[in-house]
């Protein structure tokens, strides 16, 4: 998305709620995944993704529609479905992650892979909700055997700025590169309402006490490059992706930040080291 004006931001109330329900990305969700199961992965992505949305692929963000295209449509069904979503108070920016599942051959039971995924949602000048970024992870178990404790409550806040999210983001990413500091950052910068940590072979990280383990489990050393970010016009949702180097490799992260009170808090990261 694009920078947001700064006058933009004084057409919303300094201390507001995000009263508006998740509803409606929700459903963009749980169209696109039936879409999937109906017509194939191929077109489903292809429907549903931004002129400008981006997947994720061997380290580097590439554009989803010119991706899809020159891939060639195969057989299997991979389906998915939300377990848990966010709009701004805008109404323009939102994002969705649940569970995805692939099988070989449709109407088998036999599920061959299964991960969790992870949608930024954009509403287009049309009225459409389009993703605008779509990383998942992979290897996870059975997420029939989870339980996830989330809030829905309305939040008040003061809107923040594309400025002061990318300094949270930086801030966030100097502490946490490192094990030295890494479980103050993530206990300082966590949301108290609802947060998911997702990374590959396990499934989401929602509580402190799960944080915890989660973090000594982490290389020890990471560093992160961000390369791009976009905000809502409520200035209450944001999100950040880029580049992670971990042992000399390359892969990417993808961060969504939400306003709680004056703060930028983490509500969503994923990390598919």
């Amino acid at each position: 998305m694009k920078r947001i004006p700064g006058f933009l931001l004084f057409a919303f109330p300094l201390f507001s709620f995000a009263q508006r329900a998740a509803t409606e990305v929700l459903d963009a969700e749980k169209r696109f995944a039936a879409y999937s199961v109906q017509h194939g992965t191929k077109a489903a992505f292809l429907q549903f993704a931004d002129s400008n949305g981006l997947v994720f692929e061997q380290g580097k963000a590439v554009n989803a529609i010119a991706t899809w295209n020159v891939r060639e449509a195969r057989p299997g069904v991979l389906n998915w479905y939300p377990i848990y979503g966010w709009m701004a108070a805008s109404g323009d920016l939102g994002f969705t992650t649940g569970p995805w599942t692939f099988q070989p051959k449709a109407n088998s039971d036999s599920i061959v892979a299964r991960g969790q995924f992870n949608t930024v949602w954009h509403k287009t000048a049309t009225g459409e909700w389009k993703f605008l970024l779509d990383m998942g992870i992979g290897k996870t178990p059975d997420f029939a055997a989870a339980t996830f404790p989330f809030s829905n409550k309305k939040i008040a806040f003061t809107p923040g700025t594309l400025d002061d999210l990318l300094k949270a983001e930086e801030l966030f990413s100097q502490r946490t590169g490192n094990v030295l500091h890494r479980k103050d950052g993530y206990t300082a910068a966590v949301s108290r309402e609802a947060f998911l940590l997702n990374r590959n072979n396990q499934l989401p990280v929602t509580t402190i006490n799960d944080m915890g383990t989660l973090l000594t489990s982490m290389p020890q050393s990471i560093a992160y490059k961000a390369e791009g970010s976009g905000i809502a016009k409520s200035g209450d949702l944001g999100y950040v992706y880029g580049t992670t180097t971990i042992n000399g490799k390359a892969d990417n992260y993808l961060r969504i930040w939400r306003r709680e009170g004056k703060a930028w808090k983490l509500v969503l990261e994923v990390l598919p080291y």
